[in-house]
């Protein structure tokens, strides 16, 4: 907290340092107070700044005039120091949620980006290196033929590497599939989590139920969010969970789209931090608040954990 006794010096404290919010007299030496609100919001930085006018001016005039400059309220003197409370608490919370609102656009800008790199990286490989050994896989299966013909020693290496180029491929398909399935963007997100589920189900032997509304696609940032909420729920449970069964349940309804993950794992205090988990929850969290949804967790050592996401229409 600081105090200025003039108008110069005022701007001067605000462009030297960083401030919540600003109670401003409008008389004031040098510089007065219609003058310090009007540098003010012609700076892209103070003009963020909730500013409360208090004067013994009382005239309406006066009280319209610092609205319209920007002024976020005007309190006349004397004061209640409980309202003022009041307001300067209301002018933080504002401040708070515009904050808040930039850095989620922000951040959606970010996760937009990021899904448009993996789609393209995704696309690369499914259209370049996984094409490239395929023919480098039938050119060693056809050179290991005639090899065999010959009675050539090296056949049996050339096949070898021939399997390891099939394996390759298989390993590739598994990261186009994770960096961003063809599901998800040709079907949406009923299949492309039917699909992602029905993989887990085979390759970790666990057995998953999975519960969905059938009906239009949602929009496209949703279904993008959704499924990567999956896919990092279903990996925080193999991982951590040690469940043998998980349910996923997906009902939209007109104004709202719910998303629950249950498993009957282990379970775990979710007040105390674990490396890894908390990141994946992180990162569920952030997901969910840009599109301006709610993230809950619930779980208690030995009895499992369940994730209720809500994300509005």
């Amino acid at each position: 907290m600081a105090t200025a006794e003039d108008g110069e010096q005022a701007l001067g404290l605000l462009r030297s340092d960083a401030f919540d919010a600003v109670l401003l007299d409008l008389i004031m030496p040098k510089m007065d107070g219609y003058q310090v609100l009007a540098e003010m919001r012609q700076d892209p930085v103070l003009r963020r700044i909730p500013v409360i006018v208090i004067s013994s001016m009382d005239e309406m005039e006066s009280m319209v005039r610092c609205i319209e400059m920007g002024a976020t309220d005007y309190l006349t003197k004397p004061f209640n120091p409980v309202l003022l409370h009041a307001r300067i608490s209301a002018s933080l919370a504002s401040l708070h949620e515009e904050r808040m609102a930039v850095l989620r656009e922000q951040l959606a800008r970010v996760t937009a980006a990021q899904e448009e790199e993996r789609r393209r990286i995704a696309r690369e490989l499914h259209d370049g290196l996984v094409p490239d050994l395929a023919s480098l896989n039938i050119r060693l299966r056809t050179v290991r033929k005639g090899l065999e013909r010959e009675g050539h020693p090296t056949a049996v290496e050339i096949e070898e590497l021939a399997q390891q180029a099939q394996a390759s491929i298989q390993d590739i398909r598994r990261l186009i599939r994770g960096l961003r399935p063809v599901a998800l963007d040709e079907l949406g997100l009923v299949p492309a989590l039917r699909e992602h589920l029905a993989r887990c189900e085979r390759e970790h032997k666990l057995a998953v139920e999975f519960l969905a509304d059938e009906g239009e696609r949602l929009p496209a940032p949703v279904e993008t969010a959704l499924f990567r909420i999956v896919q990092e729920a279903v990996n925080n449970v193999l991982k951590h969970a040690q469940a043998r069964h998980l349910q996923v349940t997906l009902m939209r309804a007109v104004e709202q789209v719910t998303l629950r993950v249950a498993d009957d794992g282990q379970g775990f205090d979710i007040q105390i931090p674990r490396s890894g988990r908390n990141v994946g929850l992180w990162s569920m969290r952030e997901r969910v608040e840009q599109l301006g949804g709610q993230f809950e967790i619930h779980s208690a050592p030995g009895q499992g954990t369940t994730m209720t996401t809500v994300v509005p229409l």
